[in-house]
């Protein structure tokens, strides 16, 4: 199979996995809602290449937030795309070192978790109202590190497309 078919393939299959888990579990929380789409963004830039990964989680989360907080679609276009970006760059930087997923994936989540307490202040006329979702946001921040810490490994064994 064509190498270019093979990665849109996927990518178009990335971005709709990132879509659903998006859309359809969510907790709610002050000014939106706690999801685990972070994780399967993490676990699908373990064997994706990087251009297709940050595009298809950026869409992914960009369309699931059209349907539900459509006031958020662009925020999240944008840092649904710097998080994985700077995940991927971590990743280079660690290689060979122990934990080095989970350090990436410690560090670049700390994108969306102040990415979001950010817009909700800007989107919502406040420092406060952005903290007020901001136990919400750290609650997501670990749900998220658990399931990458416990899934990591054998996405990994799986192998790099």
């Amino acid at each position: 199979m064509n190498s270019k078919v093979k990665s849109l393939s996927i990518g178009a299959l990335m971005m709709a996995a990132v879509f659903v888990v998006t859309t359809y579990i969510q907790v709610p929380i002050p000014l939106g809602y706690f999801n685990v789409g972070n994780s399967v963004i993490i676990l699908f830039c373990l064997f994706f290449r990087h251009p297709y990964a940050i595009v298809a989680s950026s869409l992914g989360s960009g369309l699931a937030d059209l349907l539900t907080y459509p006031v958020y679609t662009i925020p999240t276009v944008l840092i649904k795309a710097a998080f994985p970006l700077l995940f991927f760059f971590l990743l280079k930087k660690l290689k060979g070192r122990k934990l080095s997923v989970i350090i990436a994936a410690a560090v670049s989540t700390l994108i969306p978790l102040f990415g979001y307490t950010l817009t909700g202040a800007f989107l919502y006329g406040g420092l406060a109202a952005g903290i007020a979702q901001f136990p919400g946001l750290l609650l997501e921040y670990a749900a998220n590190l658990v399931i990458i810490a416990a899934l990591s490994e054998p996405v990994k064994r799986i192998g790099r497309l």
